[in-house]
C-alpha cells in the first residue's frame, strides 16, 4: 500500500531507529516537483530513502513502448540498484516536492553489515527478487509473440515436459494473455523453427528466438 505518511523526525524513521545511539548516516536531500532525480540506466552514487512527497518510477522500453509508471511515496527505498554497481532500471523523478535522505552505496552497504553476514545475504536475495520483478515487466511489453519468446529463452531450462492445460493458463496470465493464444504462440515459434514444444519448450534456435524476443 502506498504510504502517504511523511516522515518528520528520525525517530519515526526506520533508519534513524536502525542507527541506534549512532548519528544516522543518511544525509537530507530535497528536490522539486518536476525534477529528475536518477535517469533510466544512470549509474546512481547513492541509495535514496523517501522521507515526504511522491516520486515516480519509469520504464521506457528500448521498444518503443509507451513508459509503465509506478508511483512511490514515504518509507520507500530508491536506487537501489547502486548497491550492487548496476545502472537504475527506472527513470526517478519528483511529483511533488520530496524530502530524501541519501547514502553512498558503499557506505550503506559497510553500514548493512560484512560479506557473509545474515543481513547481507538477505540484502542479496531482495536485491534478486527486485531484478526479477523488473524482467517480468518486461515479459509483458510488446506482441504476445514476442512475450512468450522472451518467455522461453528465459525459463526453457525448467520446462522439461511438455505444460498442461493447468500450467498453460497460469503461464499465459503471467505474460498478459490468453491460454489460447498462449498455445498458438508456442505453435508459431515452433513452426519457425525456433523452439521445439513436442516434449518441453526447448530452444532450437537462440538467434531467430532472439530476434521475434526483440519485436
Amino acid at each position: 500500500m502506498l504510504s502517504n505518511r511523511a516522515i518528520t523526525n528520525c525517530d519515526d524513521c526506520v533508519l534513524g531507529r536502525a542507527a541506534g545511539l549512532e548519528r544516522c548516516h543518511f544525509g537530507p536531500i530535497t528536490r522539486q516537483a518536476g525534477e529528475l532525480i536518477c535517469a533510466q540506466g544512470q549509474h546512481s552514487s547513492a541509495v535514496y530513502f523517501l522521507k515526504a512527497g511522491l516520486v515516480s518510477l519509469s520504464v521506457l522500453s528500448p521498444r518503443g513502448t509507451e513508459p509503465i509508471l509506478m508511483l512511490r511515496g514515504p518509507s520507500s527505498l530508491l536506487c537501489i540498484e547502486a548497491l550492487r554497481g548496476q545502472p537504475s532500471r527506472y527513470q526517478v523523478r519528483a511529483i511533488s516536492r520530496v524530502r530524501l535522505c541519501g547514502l553512498a552505496a558503499e557506505q550503506m552497504t559497510e553500514w548493512i553489515g560484512p560479506d557473509h553476514s545474515p543481513a547481507r545475504a538477505v540484502l542479496d536475495l531482495m536485491l534478486q527478487e527486485e531484478q526479477l520483478q523488473h524482467m517480468e515487466i518486461n515479459m509483458r511489453e510488446g506482441p504476445c509473440l514476442s512475450r512468450v519468446a522472451r518467455f522461453a529463452l528465459t525459463y526453457s531450462s525448467f520446462l522439461e515436459e511438455r505444460p498442461d492445460a493447468v500450467r498453460k493458463r497460469l503461464l499465459a496470465k503471467t505474460l498478459g494473455m490468453r491460454q489460447e493464444t498462449f498455445s498458438r504462440c508456442l505453435t508459431k515459434l515452433e513452426q519457425c523453427g525456433a523452439i521445439d514444444a513436442s516434449q518441453g519448450v526447448r530452444v532450437r534456435d537462440s538467434r531467430r528466438l532472439s530476434e521475434v524476443a526483440s519485436g
